[in-house]
């Protein structure tokens, strides 16, 4: 459970973020596939997500794509798949958050029922140090093999820090660090497990996400990394 709970965690930070300008940004790429591996707290890869864009389309004055991501793990297995949505204007990006939900093991067998509040975390244009960002929370109600499920996370406290380079396998880049929380719930058999972590993470404007960490009680949970790219 608690190793499950990691990787969910890990890829609740990768929502990806992009600049004002819509034209050219990789997950506005048709057919283009990110990979993000999943890093425990030791730096070893547990497993990765391979995000893959499906469709993209104008939406009255910006750009709409959606796209697939398949979490495998470390024996580069097939566990688990879902969708999410990217959306682009001239105020910034808005990421589905729903994207992350089924890359949790014990997801797999849950048939989402769909119900979410504010499912998407808002990246406004032209950030800069010290700006607050509004934060987002995700709910999601289901059914694993005749049992009632439930769960639930609320980013909060969203903070532009500066700017670092950032290089990985995929490249370098220069990128916003961003800090917030996230509280984490997930309900079975009426009972909740709630979990609270901290997180960073650092993304380029002009691409999205290529890095995060986060941690629990002062402790490293380890964290997500870009390592490959195709279009």
């Amino acid at each position: 459970m608690k190793k499950a709970l990691v990787f969910l965690v890990a890829l609740c930070f990768a929502i990806p973020v992009l600049a004002q300008d819509c034209k050219g940004y990789y997950y506005l790429l048709n057919n283009a596939e990110i990979e993000m591996t999943i890093l425990d707290a030791k730096g070893v890869a547990s497993g990765k997500t391979i995000y893959k864009v499906t469709n993209v389309r104008k939406d009255g004055a910006g750009t709409v794509s959606d796209f697939t991501n398949t979490f495998y793990d470390k024996s580069n297995k097939q566990v688990t798949s879902g969708t999410g949505q990217f959306k682009c204007s001239g105020n910034g990006v808005a990421i589905d958050m729903k994207m992350s939900v089924p890359s949790m093991p014990q997801m797999k067998d849950m048939k989402m029922e769909g119900k979410t509040n504010a499912s998407f975390l808002d990246y406004p244009s032209g950030m800069h140090a010290g700006q607050e960002l509004p934060g987002g929370t995700f709910e999601m109600n289901g059914n694993v093999k005749g049992m009632e499920m439930g769960i639930s996370y609320v980013i909060s406290n969203r903070k532009v820090l500066g700017k670092e380079k950032v290089t990985t396998p995929a490249g370098s880049w220069d990128c916003f660090k961003i800090a917030y929380d996230i509280n984490f719930e997930m309900k079975m058999m009426g009972q909740g497990i709630p979990m609270k972590f901290s997180a960073i993470e650092w993304f380029a404007p002009d691409f999205g996400p290529v890095k995060t960490s986060s941690s629990k009680d002062g402790k490293d949970m380890g964290g997500t990394m870009i390592t490959a790219l195709k279009k």
